[in-house]
C-alpha cells in the first residue's frame, strides 16, 4: 500500500512539521488541559466519597460511564471531522474539559451525572479530532516522535498537574479548586480558538458515497483488512492493558503492604515508559515501523508472562510491571502512523474515531475482566493477557507485511 500524503492545503494547520504552528499549538493545549483538569483525576474518588458520602463504586460507575460515552462519540466525531473539518471537533471536546471544574461544584448526584456525561461524549470528540489534526500536523516523516511528543505533553501536564494539586489542596476546598480549574480551562479554550489553524476544511464525499450516515462513512474502512488488523491489534493489546493497569497498582500495594511502595512504582515506570515513547518514536521515524512495533508488541507478551510467574515478587512486580508499561506506551506510540498509512486522507480521522472505540471498549472489559480474575487466581490475568498479548502481537505483524507489499498484490 502507498503511504498517503500529508500535504496541507492553505487551509490546514501550516507547514507539516513538529516546529509548525498547528503541531506546536495542539501539543500546548494537550500539556495545559492535562494539567488544569489533573484534579479531578486526582481527587474526584475521594470528593465522592469524603463530600458527597457515596461508596466507591458511584465513582467506578461513573469512570465507566465516561470511558464507554467516549468510545461511542469517537465514532460520531470521526465522521463530524469528515463533515465540519477538524478545528470545531477538537473545541467540542475541550467544552469537556472546560465544565470539569464544575464538578467539585455540584452536590447533587443527578447534576453531577449530567456532567460526567456531558463529559464523556466530549472526550471521545477530544480524543478523535486531536489524534486527527497530530496526523495531519506533524507530516508522515516525523509522525514517530509527533505522536510521542504529543502523548507525553498530556502525560506531562497531568503529572505536574497533580502534583501541584497536592501542594494547593490544604489550602483550597474542593469548590475553590473547581473555579480556579474552570476559569483556566475557559483561557486554554480561548487559546485553541484563536491560535490553533483550521486543521482542514469539510470533505466532500467520493462520487461512490452514500451520504453522511454513519454506517455508509465506516462500511469502507471495515472492508480492508489492514483496518481489521489494526483494530484487533488496538483490541487484543488494550484489553490487556486494561487488565493490568488496574491490577499492578494493587498488587503492589498488598505485596509490599505499603501504599507509597505504589506511588514509587506509578513514579518510576511512567519515568522508563516516556523514555521508551521518546525512543519508539525516533526510531520508527529513522528505521522504519517494522521493528519498532514488532519489538514491543513481543515484548508486551514477554512482560506479561513473566509477570504471571512472579506476582508475589516485588522485584518482579517492579521490573517486568515497569517493562509491560513501557511497551504498551511503545506499541500506542505508533497508533497514529499506523493510521495515516493504513487509511486513504479523507478516511483518517474516522479511522481515529474506530480505533478510540476500540481502545475504550477494551479497556472497559479489560479491566472488569481483571477485576474478576484476580480474585480467583492473581496470576491468571497475565498469563491470560500474554495470549491475548500474542494474537495482537500477530495482527501487527500481519499488518506490517501487508503495508510492505507491492501495490496490488494480495
Amino acid at each position: 500500500m502507498e503511504e498517503p500524503r500529508d500535504e496541507c492545503d492553505e487551509s490546514g494547520p501550516g507547514p507539516a512539521g513538529l516546529a509548525g504552528r498547528g503541531f506546536v499549538v495542539l501539543c500546548i493545549v494537550s500539556f495545559l488541559s492535562g494539567f488544569f483538569t489533573a484534579p479531578f483525576g486526582s481527587l474526584f474518588p475521594v470528593y465522592v466519597d469524603a463530600d458527597l458520602g457515596r461508596i466507591p463504586f458511584y465513582t467506578g460507575y461513573l469512570r465507566a460511564v465516561m470511558l464507554g460515552l467516549g468510545g461511542i462519540f469517537a465514532v460520531v466525531a470521526g465522521r463530524l471531522c469528515d463533515l465540519v473539518g477538524l478545528k470545531p471537533v477538537l473545541l467540542i471536546g475541550l467544552l469537556g474539559s472546560v465544565i470539569t471544574g464544575l464538578v467539585f461544584q455540584s452536590s447533587s448526584i443527578w447534576l453531577l451525572t449530567l456532567l460526567v456525561v456531558i463529559m464523556g461524549v466530549s472526550s471521545g470528540h477530544w480524543s478523535t479530532a486531536g489524534q486527527s489534526y497530530l496526523i495531519v500536523s506533524a507530516g508522515a516523516e516525523r509522525l514517530g516522535l509527533g505522536g510521542a511528543l504529543y502523548f507525553l505533553s498530556s502525560t506531562a501536564g497531568s503529572s505536574l498537574g497533580s502534583l501541584v494539586t497536592g501542594l494547593v489542596k490544604p489550602m483550597w476546598s474542593f469548590q475553590v479548586l473547581g473555579m480556579v480549574m474552570t476559569a483556566a480551562m475557559v483561557a486554554v479554550f480561548a487559546l485553541a480558538a484563536l491560535f490553533l489553524p483550521s486543521g482542514s476544511t469539510p470533505s466532500t464525499p467520493r462520487s461512490g458515497g452514500s451520504g453522511t450516515g454513519l454506517w455508509s462513512a465506516y462500511r469502507p474502512l471495515l472492508q480492508k483488512r489492514e483496518v481489521l488488523l489494526l483494530v484487533g491489534m488496538r483490541l487484543s493489546i488494550t484489553g490487556f492493558w486494561g487488565m493490568a493497569s488496574y491490577l499492578l497498582p494493587l498488587l503492589v500495594s498488598r505485596v509490599s503492604r505499603d501504599a507509597s511502595t505504589t506511588a514509587y512504582f506509578g513514579a518510576v515506570s511512567l519515568a522508563v515508559a516516556v523514555c521508551g515513547q521518546l525512543l519508539t518514536g525516533v526510531l520508527r521515524d529513522r528505521y522504519g515501523r517494522f521493528w519498532p512495533l514488532l519489538i514491543p508488541a513481543a515484548g508486551i507478551v514477554l512482560s506479561a508472562a513473566l509477570l504471571g510467574f512472579y506476582i508475589d515478587s516485588l522485584v518482579g512486580l517492579f521490573v517486568f510491571g515497569t517493562a509491560l508499561t513501557t511497551t504498551a506506551w511503545a506499541v500506542s506510540t505508533l497508533v497514529p502512523s499506523l493510521i495515516a498509512e493504513v487509511a486513504e486522507p479523507e478516511e483518517k480521522s474516522r479511522l481515529v474515531g474506530l480505533g478510540h472505540t476500540a481502545w475504550s471498549t477494551a479497556m472497559v472489559v479489560g479491566s472488569l475482566a481483571g477485576g474478576l480474575l484476580v480474585e480467583v487466581d492473581a496470576s491468571l490475568p497475565f498469563f491470560l493477557g500474554a495470549a491475548i498479548a500474542a494474537v495482537g502481537t500477530s495482527c501487527a505483524f500481519l499488518l506490517c507485511r501487508r503495508l510492505d507489499a507491492p501495490a496490488g498484490g494480495s
